[in-house]
């Protein structure tokens, strides 16, 4: 069960980061223009840690995967 909310918890996360990555790149990069400088900033910075955080989701699947006996991909 252990290894089944862990893989539960990283999709989620997964899906919930790329979420949040596509809209801080839309918003820095696509309507720049409404956003002063320290914004549009702080939305470049969030696409790295957003970025990482999706990363890290991805290996905690990978963990929960091998805990499951499934098949890594």
């Amino acid at each position: 069960m252990k290894g089944q909310r862990l893989l539960r918890v990283a999709n989620t996360s997964m899906g919930v980061t790329l979420g949040l990555f596509c809209s801080a790149a839309f918003l820095a990069w696509g309507m720049e223009g409404a956003f002063g400088l320290m914004t549009t900033a702080i939305l470049h910075l969030a696409q790295i840690v957003l970025a990482g955080l999706f990363k890290l989701s991805y290996v905690f699947r990978l963990i929960a995967q091998n805990q499951l006996g499934q098949r890594l991909r």
